[in-house]
């Protein structure tokens, strides 16, 4: 017996549709981070995008934090320090542009935290940049997950950070509310213009006294699973003054999930937004989630037992695509990590090794190995399906990174990054860069796939220093 046919998964499946030959390909291996000289390197950040401009908050410089090992916790010394403005290139260098978060009034000493920590929740809805939660270390020293919403506008942060003058801050605004206490979690907005706050974990105090504790809770230390997805109501006064309600709240134990995928989708009839929260850690083994959750303004979350996500199930970068003719939504992962890997001589999956435990110095494997794959998952009407593209990434990367989408692509709605898949027939087009992240070095010299595998929790790691571009070529025969 297989062991894929073990864990309930059918023989059938472990050959991935990617046979057939998926109906565009996907390039992202053209590294241009020489063209972005003076970039910060940064990973588990808040992205966002205002005419062509690219602004990043909070996140990490340093790598993924180890277990049993030195670089375990996160402190405020390796938190992201800066606000940057980067003005991707036409021709030439990026211009970057930064301003100290330390520079905002004291006024908004609890947002300056906040902007200081990691695993944000961040939603970006047209001029305004929603931030939830997150994870670090605060001004008097005690690692928290903040219960703070902030909101900033993004053509005065923007021009601010460009001046070097902090002429911004007056459009920030905040409140306090445990209803958005989460890191690793997701935030998005949908057709009843409504919020929703998708799954994470409420961390209190450090890691290494998590670690000391057998991964227990103890008076010092604690984590807490939201096993849920609120939907929220977020409203803002005349004088400017924020406030969260809590509209309703969906449990599930399948929802007990934190850095996962979550992505909006659009629904068969073509025009219906919704959206999809993919794969996500920890089971009661320490594996990944896999079937995929599906709802919306109109229908409640929804598990998708029908299916089982082989790649990518830590949250990575994500490209989103729709095709009209087909009514086939595409949501193509880029890397991360995952409990299945794709053998590309045999084409078909296989369950990534699990050995032994933490407590071993060497050999042991968590069965979650970093992956340098590309994966498309396409859902229409009747089903959903898994593709594994021939093309790879040129490193461990995309895990906490983002999708930056160039400027002028069609999109299916004017208010969800979801682009027309048609645009793209019969041309190789430049859709977008892969930024950030983490850059992992799972497998020893030669660094091959059949090379020795790094003990799990010691593979090298350090925020990625390539800026990948990514094209896509569409099919003309769909």
């Amino acid at each position: 017996m297989c062991a894929a046919w073990a864990l309930g998964v059918p023989p059938t499946d472990l050959k991935a549709t990617a046979s057939k030959g998926t109906p565009f390909v996907v390039e992202a291996s053209e590294d241009v981070s020489a063209d972005f000289t003076g970039a910060p390197r940064l990973h588990s950040f808040v992205s966002a995008q205002w005419e062509g401009k690219w602004i990043f908050i909070a996140g990490r410089t340093g790598g993924y934090h180890g277990v049993g090992q030195g670089d375990v916790d996160f402190p405020r010394s390796r938190a992201n320090l800066k606000i940057w403005v980067i003005e991707p290139p036409v021709s030439g260098p990026a211009k970057v542009y930064s301003l100290a978060v330390a520079d905002l009034p004291e006024s908004l000493a609890p947002v300056k935290d906040q902007w200081l920590s990691t695993n944000l929740l961040h939603y970006q809805d047209k001029d305004t940049l929603y931030l939830a939660g997150g994870y670090g270390e605060n001004s008097t020293g005690e690692m928290v997950t903040y219960p703070i919403l902030s909101t900033v506008s993004l053509p005065a942060l923007v021009q601010g950070v460009m001046r070097g003058k902090d002429t911004f801050s007056r459009t920030i605004s905040y409140v306090k509310s445990p209803l958005v206490q989460s890191t690793g979690g997701e935030l998005l907005k949908l057709d009843d213009g409504l919020f929703y706050l998708v799954g994470g974990h409420v961390f209190m105090g450090s890691y290494r006294a998590f670690e000391t504790a057998g991964e227990k809770t103890t008076p010092k230390v604690s984590q807490t699973y939201l096993s849920e997805i609120r939907k929220l109501r977020i409203t803002r006064s005349a004088a400017g003054k924020l406030d969260v309600a809590l509209l309703e709240r969906f449990q599930d134990p399948e929802f007990a999930r934190r850095d996962l995928n979550v992505a909006m989708v659009i629904q068969p009839d073509g025009k219906s937004l919704g959206a999809a929260a993919y794969g996500g850690v920890f089971t009661k083994e320490q594996l990944n989630f896999t079937h995929p959750i599906y709802f919306s303004a109109a229908s409640p979350p929804k598990v998708d037992t029908s299916y089982e996500q082989k790649m990518s199930a830590y949250t990575c970068a994500k490209l989103l695509m729709f095709d009209p003719g087909s009514s086939r939504m595409y949501t193509t992962f880029f890397g991360g990590i995952s409990r299945w890997i794709w053998n590309y001589t045999s084409r078909q999956f296989e369950l990534a090794p699990k050995v032994g435990d933490r407590s071993m110095q060497t050999g042991y494997l968590d069965g979650m190995p970093w992956i340098d794959h590309i994966s498309t998952l396409v859902r229409d009407a009747k089903q959903t399906t898994e593709f594994v593209h021939e093309n790879r990434l040129p490193g461990y990367v995309g895990s906490n990174g983002v999708f930056l989408p160039v400027t002028g692509l069609k999109t299916i709605r004017e208010d969800a990054p979801i682009y027309d898949l048609r645009q793209f027939a019969g041309k190789r087009t430049l859709v977008g860069y892969i930024y950030g992240g983490i850059r992992a070095f799972p497998r020893q010299f030669p660094y091959t796939d059949d090379a020795p595998a790094y003990t799990s929790g010691n593979v090298p790691t350090k925020p990625s220093d390539l800026v990948l571009k990514v094209y896509v070529t569409a099919s003309t025969g769909r």
